[in-house]
């Protein structure tokens, strides 16, 4: 059941028409829940909202942009946006919509903060949908800017308008468990009465003219109202279309039978060629036996001669055949088989309301609740963009390549190796300091000079040094390529893993991330394999803990490779002893395996950088120390309250926006002049 309450009539026709369509769209959905739909809703605080959708597991913003086209995002929160070459124009003059959702939620959340229980929603998961006029297409880089900005986990670009109640469906959360009762006295709290209501739960009266239902079918139609399949499934807040592929796997399925019926055309071409030639060699054959000394038996002979050769140049050409035949349908097969695993992928991940990321989606279940690590399943979700920073392909670590020269992963290692042998180095040279002093010939030499001693130091250790460097080279295994496939070899030529990976990244900490079959385990520089491929995504070990993805949600192992007991929406590495994820309260910090019991909730939080991190809270960033997770008392002084912030840069630097002006800081808070 739809309720639509409009305060007033937008501005803009178009935007009118596309609210509009939007209830339309609504009221023809079959089955559709309570519904409140509040249009061109003005709140204290925020600029206007085109609509606000809520439903009993929902609460949505919408935001209605007339036009469609090629969209760029230079950046989601610091510049302008660009659909189909032009600034993409709000009718409030916010900067962007990124930016304009954010300012809506705080003010919406605020309200209904008032209004609500707290039991009733967890205001964290209001979502926003930009709802566009005509499909877009993502230009270059606006997934990675969506996944590097943890906030933007509930804000959906919704690039097909058709698809805008499958995309609404998707949006429910138990976060959120609304009564119709509670529903209900919300537009009376604000000031709608049943006059200023507009309800279209009941169909357009029948009088409307030809021209009018036509348009509002094309509404419907733009707005999916008439094609309730399958929802769509993703895990990163973009539409991914299985039609497209299914459309790409039947072509490939299609040009394989059509090569298999040319090639089986060309074979059978053959075949009767060489049987009709088998015919005439076996006739040419009773010749020679009829009339063996005839005048004509060279001539047969000669003819045989060649009926043979022709013969082997034939079977060698059938061979070739049969060869290019099934080396074309290994391969058709094989990217058939891609094709048919990222569509049961696509179709078997969790519906989820993604959190950051390429990249992670918001699963419906608290992840925050242990599960079991025993036995777990092994989600096939599609990859998505990490929700740590930019997103890298940790996920995807390139194979190392054989390189002249010492392998970067030994030159690594070479500091460690050294730093083990230099208290052995110093031993030696102590015990010949001893055993000279301890000499009956000492005190027949002469005194030796002070530089003596430096020189015997300095050989000892520069032969300590060779040896180093000779254990560094046997210790660091290369990787070497057979068949497609991955493996390690010792320095020695040894084999320490056969070639079965799809890719083998660089040993960090002694071990490496491995792709198998696409999914991602560890394996240890001596070959060991320590993490069985398993895991949707891993990332190299930080501060003894790795990151690690099961479906959409996110998790740490152990040095032992054991996973930690908890799952959340989104992660990042442990940097300086702590790691900022994210669950169904929120973004907090974590020191180990261990969930704390009241963790301090952030709206964003970022990793630790010399004992400083970047967090949100309250709508407004600011900096905090390892000291305030303890005691949120001390407060964030020096540093104050930014409508945006930027990390510090090398120099030491973050850039800053307080009321309206930019401006770059230091790490003590103060003001950085430029």
């Amino acid at each position: 059941m739809l309720h639509t309450y409009l305060t007033a009539p937008f501005a803009s026709p178009t935007r009118q028409q596309q609210f509009e369509a939007v209830a339309a769209a609504l009221t023809a959905e079959p089955g559709t829940p309570f519904t409140l739909l509040l249009g061109n809703l003005s709140l204290a605080g925020a600029p206007a909202i085109d609509a606000v959708l809520l439903r009993p597991r929902s609460l949505t913003i919408v935001q209605l942009v007339p036009g469609g086209g090629e969209l760029h995002i230079p950046d989601l929160r610091q510049d302008a946006w660009y659909l189909d070459g032009a600034v993409l124009e709000l009718p409030d003059e916010a900067l962007n919509p990124f930016v304009r959702f954010e300012q809506q939620r705080t003010s919406l959340a605020r309200w209904l903060a008032e209004q609500l229980p707290p039991e009733a929603a967890n205001l964290q998961f209001i979502t926003g949908l930009v709802l566009f006029g005509a499909p877009v297409q993502f230009g270059p880089g606006v997934e990675a800017r969506m996944a590097a900005v943890p906030s933007a986990s509930t804000f959906h670009l919704l690039p097909d308008p058709s698809r805008f109640t499958r995309r609404l469906a998707q949006l429910a959360t138990p976060e959120i468990d609304l009564t119709e009762a509670e529903l209900e006295q919300l537009p009376a709290l604000l000031g709608l009465d049943a006059e200023s209501t507009a309800s279209t739960a009941t169909p357009p009266p029948g009088t409307a003219n030809n021209l009018l239902r036509q348009k509002a079918g094309q509404l419907w139609r733009w707005l999916g109202a008439e094609d309730m399949a399958d929802l769509d499934r993703t895990s990163t807040g973009y539409e991914i279309d299985l039609d497209a592929r299914n459309r790409e796997k039947e072509e490939l399925e299609n040009l394989r039978a059509q090569l298999q019926q040319d090639m089986q055309q060309q074979l059978r071409a053959l075949e009767d060629r060489e049987t009709e030639r088998e015919q005439r060699i076996a006739q040419l054959q009773q010749q020679l036996t009829a009339a063996p000394v005839a005048p004509e038996a060279p001539d047969l002979q000669a003819q045989l001669a060649a009926e043979k050769r022709e013969k082997q140049v034939l079977e060698t050409s059938v061979q070739t055949y049969r060869t290019d035949l099934e080396t074309r349908n290994q391969e058709l097969g094989a990217k058939i088989q891609q094709l048919e695993n990222l569509i049961e992928r696509l179709a078997n991940s969790p519906v989820t309301s993604p959190p950051s990321a390429p990249t992670a989606a918001a699963s419906p279940l608290p992840p925050a609740m242990p599960l079991p690590s025993a036995g777990l399943p092994i989600a096939t979700a599609a990859a998505a963009p990490a929700p740590d920073e930019a997103p890298s392909s940790s996920a995807n670590e390139s194979a190392q390549r054989a390189q002249f020269g010492r392998p970067a992963s030994a030159r690594q290692s070479l500091g460690g190796t050294w730093a083990r042998w230099w208290p052995v180095a110093q031993r030696w040279v102590a015990q010949q300091q001893a055993r000279i002093q301890q000499s009956p010939h000492l005190n027949r030499l002469p005194a030796l000079p002070k530089w003596s001693g430096y020189v015997t130091g300095g050989t000892a250790a520069l032969v300590l040094a060779v040896a180093v460097a000779r254990c560094s080279r046997q210790d660091a295994p290369t990787t070497f390529e057979q068949q497609g496939r991955v493996g390690l070899l010792a320095a020695n030529g040894d084999t320490l893993l056969p070639a079965r990976y799809t890719s083998i990244g660089e040993f960090r900490e002694g071990r490496s991330v491995v792709e198998q079959e696409g999914v991602f385990g560890f394996v240890q520089i001596d070959g060991q394999e320590v993490v069985k491929p398993a895991y949707d995504a891993l990332y190299p070990y930080a501060d003894g803990y790795a990151r690690a993805r099961v479906g959409g949600l996110y998790t740490f192992l152990t040095e032992q490779g054991e996973e930690f007991s908890t799952y959340y929406f989104a992660a990042r590495n442990f940097t300086e002893g702590r790691a900022a994820v994210l669950d169904y309260r929120g973004w907090h910090y974590i020191s180990g395996p261990e969930e704390p019991t009241d963790p301090v909730i952030f709206q964003e939080a970022y990793s630790f950088e010399q004992e400083l991190a970047r967090v949100k809270t309250k709508g407004q960033f600011t900096f905090i120390s390892p000291d305030y997770l303890a005691d949120t008392t001390a407060g964030t002084a020096p540093f104050g309250r930014y409508t945006s912030a930027t990390d510090f840069d090398a120099q030491g630097r973050a850039r800053v926006v307080q009321q309206g002006r930019t401006f770059f800081i230091d790490r003590t808070g103060a003001e950085v002049k430029e």
